[in-house]
């Protein structure tokens, strides 16, 4: 995450490297992507960028992150439901994220991204350290659930059942960005993967 120095870079400063590192990263696979032509673009020089972040790894997470909050502010103004299945809201999400990377160059952005943490699922694991129910959505979802749905009503066991959710949902986004799904075919395919995790898939 970035340091205490970037965050209080005047707005216009750090809009600047922000756009420079997404224009980087939807232009190149991430592997490949280079510091030295996103502090040209953003105008500082190397050493500023260390000074706020640790590396380029450093720079995506940030920039995951707040993509993630500006989608889920975009949910809480679409949603206001509460008492809901689980299948409901992740589906709602879904929809919020797919309209997030119509645009070009954050689906480019996403799919860049999504493809290095595929073949490297240390780094994914890594990204995710100490967030687990900490994230934003699992918050917002707990928040709407109807606890009624659930085979079992205590916290972790929900927590649990909303985190394989989402794991068929970043499947599923996967999917789609390499495969080019539309929009209806992706949320089908969510659809059908949240319906083993509602159903099962044994002989009660």
């Amino acid at each position: 995450m970035p340091t205490s120095t970037f965050i209080n870079l005047p707005t216009e400063k750090k809009d600047k490297i922000i756009n420079a590192a997404i224009n980087e990263f939807s232009s190149v696979s991430f592997d490949k992507a280079s510091i030295n032509k996103i502090i040209k673009e953003a105008g500082i020089s190397r050493g500023s960028f260390y000074m706020y972040f640790e590396d380029i790894y450093d720079l995506t997470l940030y920039l995951l992150t707040q993509m993630k909050m500006q989608i889920m502010f975009e949910l809480r103004q679409k949603y206001h439901g509460t008492n809901v299945q689980l299948d409901e809201m992740i589906i709602s999400f879904h929809d919020v994220v797919y309209d997030y990377y119509a645009n070009e160059t954050y689906r480019n952005f996403f799919r860049n991204v999504i493809v290095y943490f595929q073949g490297r699922p240390e780094d994914e694991i890594k990204a995710m350290q100490g967030q687990g129910a900490g994230r934003p959505e699992f918050g917002f979802f707990k928040d709407r659930l109807d606890p009624i749905q659930f085979k079992q009503n205590d916290d972790e066991f929900i927590t649990e059942v909303i985190e394989l959710g989402m794991m068929v949902f970043r499947n599923v986004m996967f999917q789609t960005f390499i495969m080019s799904l539309d929009k209806e075919e992706s949320s089908q395919l969510l659809q059908k993967g949240l319906n083993i995790i509602k159903h099962g898939y044994g002989r009660m």
